[in-house]
């Protein structure tokens, strides 16, 4: 009588040895996100969520929030990831803005991501990384001066200064998150020290000084732009001096 128990006892232990292992949650699902809209206390995001490309599919894809909240669930037949749009808004805890995606295949594998804390991600960056890149563009009609400038990561909004060597601000853009602030200006008879300048809420980064060709500045914002102009003049009146003489 003791060798049939024993045999249903081993049985179901084998068998609970081979479902444990579906059951187990592993983190092999990419979660990422994308700022489609910035407003001054709330962000409209996509958060993509997706499984290796060798799973099964259909692939149902599950978005939980803070505290377990289930936030949505989809469905998917193709190896395209799946998008969640939320808008979110900043909390007074940053755990409250944690999100993790979970993935159920169809043959019965289940995954989840990393968690992506959007507290941090959107509020709490420095800005980092500045890219400015200076060109001349020789056009035969109006030649201009363009200037392109970009932090690599940072909160949003980043708001974009070209700034004189006297720590004037000539003009000021704060273009859409992950977009550059491009300035452009038509060239004249006057060269100027300029730098990039990033800043948003938490840091500011400024790119090193850059000596543009003669040209004509913006005309934003007017009132600091004519002190700026005035000082600009003092600075390169020297230079065109020189330069003139030196034709002669």
């Amino acid at each position: 009588m003791r060798l049939p128990l024993l045999l249903c006892v081993a049985s179901l232990a084998s068998g609970s040895l081979s479902v444990e292992p579906e059951e187990e949650l592993r983190p092999e699902l990419s979660i990422a996100y994308r700022v489609l809209e910035v407003f001054p206390r709330g962000r409209r995001v996509t958060i993509t969520c997706q499984v290796p490309a060798p799973m099964l599919r259909p692939v149902t894809y599950t978005l939980w929030g803070s505290r377990d909240v289930e936030v949505a669930r989809k469905v998917a037949s193709t190896q395209e990831p799946a998008s969640f749009h939320i808008n979110v808004t900043l909390k007074s805890r940053p755990d409250l803005l944690t999100y993790t995606c979970q993935a159920r295949t169809s043959g019965g594998t289940r995954l989840a991501s990393a968690p992506l804390q959007l507290y941090w991600e959107l509020w709490a960056k420095p800005v980092s990384q500045l890219h400015a890149n200076f060109t001349v563009l020789d056009r035969e009609t109006a030649p201009r001066f363009e200037i392109s400038c970009q932090a690599a990561s940072g909160s949003p909004p980043i708001t974009y200064s070209l700034v004189g060597r006297d720590g004037h601000v000539h003009v000021r853009q704060t273009p859409r998150y992950g977009q550059p602030a491009n300035f452009s200006f038509p060239l004249t008879q006057t060269s100027a020290w300029l730098r990039c300048q990033a800043q948003n809420g938490i840091s500011v980064q400024s790119s090193p000084l850059t000596l543009a060709p003669p040209g004509q500045l913006p005309k934003a914002p007017t009132v600091v732009l004519a002190a700026s102009l005035t000082s600009i003049a003092a600075i390169s009146s020297g230079m065109l001096g020189w330069t003139r003489w030196n034709r002669l």
